[in-house]
């Protein structure tokens, strides 16, 4: 997965404190969790921060709180190299926040306060322009308001650029979103929420792809957790079973899917790479993040991914 691309990510950022606990509590109930991590969260920056650790030169447009949550996520994003200079700190919001359980089996459920992240806008956008249109690829998720990720997807498909959505939650999708999206990468709840279409067997997800597709999306990588990914283009469906792990933490795994996908697509436009192709290598990067603590923390580097993919096809 040789890099070097620019890979632009608009979305959002946020600090994630993770409960590690035996099980979900039920409703009144106190549990006793195993442990407490502080760490950088957000679909957005996780998808920033993914991108960067597989090689992308990656410019990352977001909003957080001027507090030391702010501070502190804007320095770590450029310890990974990323560009921080449309980050913008809000005055009168806090940085987002997530709460994250994660159970025994390595499932999770998750709250999120948006705080500075429903601050950002399609003016924050605008303001870089002229880093969208140089970038390979645009990335956005639905954590931030639509407004940011329209007028981001606008300004790419002016400059020919490629364009990939995370529908998440689905409930802030718009047509007008969908019709500007070159590569949605919906999982099953997001994408049976996109078309009414209920997840339950393969003909299931396929229908759900295409009526996608009819919604304006060009291509489609439903992800499916253990059961895989569902590609669907003009060349037709494929299904890529999943990478057989132990997976100790499921958190994230989809931002790492997501822009490893972009990476490789990006690479793809001079090396002819087909988005099944790419699929497969996106899915060994989140297939890596799946056996690791934590969500940032977990994404692996583009030389653990290149060691992996090696050891895995000589064992």
């Amino acid at each position: 997965m040789k890099s070097a691309r620019r890979i632009c990510v608009v979305g959002s950022a946020n600090i994630d404190l993770t409960f590690r606990t035996p099980r979900f509590p039920q409703p009144g109930e106190t549990l006793t969790g195993h442990a407490l991590h502080q760490g950088m969260g957000g679909k957005g920056a996780n998808q920033a921060v993914a991108a960067a650790r597989l090689g992308a030169d990656v410019t990352f447009i977001a909003c957080v709180g001027n507090d030391a949550f702010g501070k502190a996520a804007i320095d770590a994003y450029a310890a990974e190299g990323i560009q921080t200079t449309f980050i913008r700190q809000a005055e009168d919001q806090p940085t987002g926040t997530a709460a994250i359980l994660v159970d025994d089996d390595a499932e999770n459920c998750i709250i999120v306060v948006a705080g500075a992240n429903a601050e950002l806008h399609a003016e924050d956008v605008k303001a870089a322009s002229s880093m969208i249109e140089q970038s390979d690829a645009v990335l956005c998720q639905m954590e931030t308001p639509v407004d940011a990720a329209v007028e981001a997807f606008r300004l790419a498909r002016a400059a020919n650029v490629l364009t990939i959505l995370t529908p998440a939650p689905a409930e802030h999708v718009t047509d007008e979103l969908l019709a500007l999206c070159d590569v949605c990468v919906p999982n099953k709840t997001e994408i049976s929420a996109l078309t009414g279409q209920t997840v339950e067997t393969e003909a299931d997800t396929l229908r759900a792809a295409e009526r996608l597709r009819e919604r304006g999306v060009r291509r489609v990588a439903l992800t499916m957790g253990g059961d895989g990914v569902l590609i669907l283009d003009d060349s037709g469906s494929t299904h890529i079973p999943a990478i057989n792990v132990d997976a100790v933490d499921t958190t994230g795994a989809g931002d790492a899917f997501t822009a490893a996908l972009a990476v490789s697509l990006a690479v793809s436009l001079a090396e002819g790479m087909t988005l099944k192709e790419s699929a497969r290598r996106a899915s060994a990067v989140a297939g890596i993040s799946v056996t690791r603590l934590g969500t940032q923390t977990a994404f692996p580097t583009l030389k653990e991914v290149s060691e992996w993919i090696t050891l895995k096809e000589n064992a």
